[in-house]
């Protein structure tokens, strides 16, 4: 059984936002750990069993996020994070590869899978492919624009990384890129319903997950 986040999760998110200080949360800690770190952890538990049972072959790792910031990385900001999330990756070192996420915050929720550049070379590999094999992953594409709660996301170059078809191109120009469901709150994210709606769309996801896991070095 996996506890919903709620109402009273949301509401103590904002409050966190608006009195974001040591001596608010630890005056709150308790509300944090029943309302919002314990449904975080038994989604990210439930998520990652679930992945290893779908998916055996590969060597599946889950990492939920600390609620205090990096000190070193405050920039003006309250020493708490105001939302949670996790990652699940499998067969690399955190950091080096594709990985599954899920994040929640005030205002909504999102999750999926994606690249990130820092530490590795994915996105470099990514493109190296498309240049030598566009129709595979032209097919790719095509299944992800076959449905509608997935989509590309990620923050493009102004400059054009490589000269490909109109399909691919604005997935080889990412700096990052994401399969992504963004959602403001509503009766899913609060609900006992997020958990099924979530292993249905990591599992539609898994392929797209493989391919880019396996995608062959430079």
């Amino acid at each position: 059984m996996i506890t919903p986040y709620s109402e009273k999760t949301v509401e103590f998110l904002w409050n966190l936002r608006l009195n974001n200080s040591r001596e608010w949360f630890q005056a709150h800690k308790a509300e944090y750990e029943a309302l919002m770190l314990r449904p975080t952890k038994e989604l990210a538990n439930a998520l990652f069993e679930h992945l290893r049972d779908k998916a055996p072959q590969h060597d599946w790792n889950l990492h939920i996020s600390r609620i205090y910031r990096d000190a070193r990385r405050l920039h003006g900001r309250g020493p708490m994070n105001d939302h949670l999330w996790f990652t699940i990756y499998a067969d690399r070192e955190e950091g080096g590869g594709p990985a599954y996420w899920f994040s929640f915050t005030p205002e909504g929720w999102d999750g999926g899978m994606g690249l990130w550049p820092s530490g590795n070379t994915a996105l470099e590999r990514f493109r190296a492919f498309v240049r030598q094999d566009p129709a595979s992953v032209e097919a790719m594409v095509r299944r992800l624009n076959s449905q509608e709660i997935f989509t590309l996301h990620g923050e493009s170059y102004k400059k054009h990384k490589l000269e490909t078809t109109a399909m691919l191109q604005p997935w080889v120009d990412k700096k990052w890129l994401g399969l992504s469901c963004v959602q403001a709150h509503s009766e899913l994210s609060l609900s006992e319903r997020l958990y099924p709606f979530l292993q249905d769309g990591f599992d539609f996801l898994l392929p797209f997950y493989e391919f880019f896991l396996n995608l062959p070095a430079l």
